[in-house]
């Protein structure tokens, strides 16, 4: 089932890209993982994305695909039943050799739209979704494709979404609290990436150009329209995100107060506090 508000955004995007082409656009889903089953691992992967989508709690996978796209971008749906699971699936996004992996932490209780016509259907109840992109294929697409593409303009070649783990907050089995987040992995507010990392186009250089993203306006914003659940998962990310900050601080100085080997990690569930813990 097609979310209608996404479906809608996609059209309008298709009507622009397409403005002076005759051509019919044509949109789907495949299949590339089923729960239970091992699934094919690209050559053009980094080595250790096959230990992650392989792992023994992942379930479904996606590709949402649209005609004259890349479509490299495949999403994975893990089952966890405590954190113990989700910290499992972090030690093994952190030990794949790519330069960038991120987390994504969303304040909803689950994934709704996935790319450009996949639907994950309501109550899913999946609290993570594993993305990455194919810089291969895309690099492939890129040599052929029209420029410019509608009213799209590139500067350089589109960078692949790198391995991503988004985190659905609202969901009852994942505590942030309890999350250990090893160092070189990128954590940010956000949802599952869906086409690219980077566009590399002239609308994405002027965004740029106009100022670095504020995630601390995003999420201001946030918070003015959520109420509810939301707003708490909101307030939790917030606090997760501050409290990393002041860790990243105290590893670049001194901290007084604060033992060596010890660390700052945020309470469940109130906002602008924290508590230290120790890793063995």
């Amino acid at each position: 089932m097609i979310h209608r508000r996404f479906l809608t955004s996609v059209l309008c995007l298709v009507s622009l890209l397409l403005v002076t082409d005759y051509a019919f656009a044509a949109g789907g889903t495949s299949i590339v993982a089923t729960k239970g089953q091992p699934t094919s691992v690209s050559r053009n992967w980094p080595k250790g994305v096959g230990e992650l989508v392989n792992d023994s709690s992942r379930t479904s996978g996606w590709n949402s695909w649209f005609s004259e796209w890349p479509n490299d971008v495949n999403q994975y749906a893990f089952e966890i039943e405590s954190t113990e699971d989700l910290n499992r699936l972090i030690t093994k996004l952190a030990a794949i050799k790519t330069d960038l992996r991120q987390i994504r932490l969303s304040h909803l209780r689950e994934p709704n739209a996935l790319g450009w016509v996949t639907r994950v259907p309501k109550g899913s109840g999946i609290p993570v979704i594993f993305s990455i992109g194919d810089q291969v294929r895309i690099d492939k697409w890129f040599k052929h494709v029209r420029k410019p593409f509608g009213v799209m303009e590139f500067t350089a070649t589109p960078e692949a979404v790198p391995p991503t783990l988004t985190i659905f907050v609202q969901n009852e089995s994942v505590r942030l609290d309890e999350l250990t987040v090893p160092n070189g992995i990128e954590v940010t507010l956000g949802y599952a990436p869906a086409v690219f990392h980077k566009s590399n186009t002239t609308f994405e250089q002027q965004r740029e150009e106009a100022g670095h993203r504020d995630v601390a306006r995003e999420l201001k914003t946030l918070k003015q329209n959520l109420d509810g659940s939301a707003l708490k998962a909101i307030h939790r990310i917030e606090a997760f995100l501050n409290s990393r900050k002041m860790v990243s601080s105290c590893r670049r100085a001194s901290c007084p107060g604060i033992p060596h080997g010890w660390h700052l990690r945020t309470p469940w569930p109130g906002p602008g506090q924290g508590f230290l813990s120790h890793t063995r």
